[in-house]
Formats: structure tokens, C-alpha cells, sequence
């Protein structure tokens, strides 16, 4: 199943750098929704088949005359409880990335391009009801359609998008990047930074997507915009670190240092 036509979108951090992106289509996030729908349907079965050993354990019967009604409620509670926080833990707090998505390279990332906020997932994950209708997420698919960035209702509302990291894109990206630091070495050396791990915790999924941003953008003469986007990114992160900014030649080379540090712990 394909997603056509390919539709991209091109979101501004803070810092004022350009993140260019494909948007994910109805293809791909139907597939990456299929793996996730699986894994909710083992779920409530695992649940229902726990509430049918408690009621037979308590009454020796898997339908007991009273209080079944109860326990039948408090169960699609639960399972209701673990589909909704299942989309909204996954989304919130494992870099926009479900199960389904992380299988098809999808991601969940606000307007400016960084981790969506807790409000954000929950707002289009509650909006999700809304894109279902009338059945089999009609509503969200036609709003995909009309959409230049394939969002549906909930993406809308919420401010975020979905965009696809495929891996031909990401090892085609680190080629890239990895051609331009080796030009940059081969006339700067480049600091050794020996980042503790108190410090690597500092940087977030943000910053990592701004200095992949920065790196891919990297050319050896760059135009007085990139070099005043450069500096201010060099500023962000000596500040973020705890790094003397005077230590270091150039804004390039100190975030070339830091690129090649970091990309073990955020390339995977």
C-alpha cells in the first residue's frame, strides 16, 4: 500500500532552521494503526480472559445471577482506560512513536518540529472519536485528503503532524552528513567534548532534531543567515551544557564535536 501523492511539509524551530519532512499518508499510518489495533486486541482479550478466571474463582460459574453487570462495566472501563492510554503513554512519552509507527517509521512532532507535548497527544488522541466517524476513520481519511500535510481532524486541532523516517531516508541523511564532516575535519580538528552522562540527559529529543537539523544543512562557506542561525544554535547549547564558548575555534566545529558525541545515543 502506498501513500500518493507524496506530500511533505517543512517545519521552523525556534532556532529559525527549516526541517524538511515527508508527511505520512493514509497508507502507511492505516498499516502502522493495523499493528497497533493487534496488539489493543490482545489486550482486551488478556483482560477479558483475567475478569473470566476472577468471576469463576469468586462464584465457581463464568456467568454469575448478580453483580456480573459491575464487573462487565468495570472491564470495558479498563479496557478503554488501557486503548486511550496506550496511544497517549506511547505518543507522549516514547518520542511520538507507537508500536505501529516505530514498525512503519512514523512519528508524532508538533509545528515546530520537536516532541509533541503531553496536551498536544491527549488533545488528538480524545479527537481520534471525532475522525472515526461514521465508521473506519472516514472522517479523518477525507481530512487527510484536503490536507497539504496529511492531517486528520485531531492533528488539526492538536497542532501536530505525522512524518515518515523511513530508513533508505535516514541512512541516505547520514550519508550526507557524514560526507560534510569529513570535509570540515579535514581542515579543523575537532574538540574532544567527553560529554558526562549527567549532561547527556540535558539534551532532548528537540535538541537533537535542531543539531540534525544544523548538520544536514552544513556547507563549508555558508551565507550570513546560516552563519547567524550557526551562532545562535552554538549558543543554545554551550548555555544548555555547561561549555565555555571561548574554548572552541568556531561554532561549526564545536557542534560537529557534538553531532559526532551524540549521534550514538539518538541514531538508531
Amino acid at each position: 500500500m502506498h501513500d500518493l501523492p507524496e506530500k511533505g511539509t517543512t517545519l521552523l524551530t525556534p532556532e529559525q532552521v527549516r526541517l524538511q519532512y515527508r508527511t505520512a499518508g493514509i497508507g502507511s499510518r492505516a498499516l502502522a494503526h493495523l499493528v497497533d489495533a493487534l496488539l489493543m486486541l490482545a489486550a482486551a482479550l488478556l483482560i477479558l480472559l483475567g475478569f473470566a478466571g476472577a468471576m469463576y474463582l469468586l462464584s465457581k460459574t463464568w456467568l454469575p445471577s448478580s453483580g456480573s453487570d459491575y464487573l462487565v462495566a468495570i472491564m470495558i472501563i479498563l479496557m478503554l482506560v488501557v486503548v486511550v492510554g496506550y496511544f497517549i503513554g506511547m505518543e507522549a512519552y516514547r518520542g511520538g512513536q507507537t508500536v505501529g509507527k516505530k514498525a512503519f517509521g512514523l512519528r508524532v512532532v508538533n509545528s515546530r518540529g520537536g516532541s509533541a507535548s503531553l496536551l498536544s497527544v491527549i488533545i488528538r488522541n480524545l479527537f481520534r472519536l471525532i475522525d472515526l466517524l461514521p465508521v473506519g476513520y472516514f472522517a479523518g481519511a477525507v481530512a487527510m485528503m484536503f490536507s497539504p500535510s496529511d492531517k486528520r481532524i485531531g492533528d488539526m486541532v492538536a497542532g501536530t503532524v505525522v512524518v515518515l523516517e523511513s530508513g533508505a531516508e535516514n541512512k541516505k541523511r547520514r550519508t550526507g552528513v557524514e560526507r560534510k564532516l569529513l570535509r570540515l575535519q579535514k581542515t579543523t580538528a575537532l574538540p574532544e567534548l567527553a560529554l558526562t552522562e549527567e549532561q547527556r540527559k540535558l539534551v532532548t529529543p528537540e535538541d537533537w532534531q535542531l543539531l540534525q537539523g544544523w548538520a544536514e544543512r552544513l556547507e563549508p562557506s555558508p551565507e550570513r543567515r546560516m552563519m547567524e542561525m550557526e551562532y545562535r544554535i552554538f549558543i543554545h547549547f554551550t548555555e544548555r551544557l555547561g561549555h565555555l564558548r571561548t574554548l572552541y575555534a568556531a561554532p561549526a566545529v564545536y557542534l560537529a564535536a557534538l553531532y559526532m558525541d551524540l549521534r550514538g545515543d539518538w541514531e538508531f
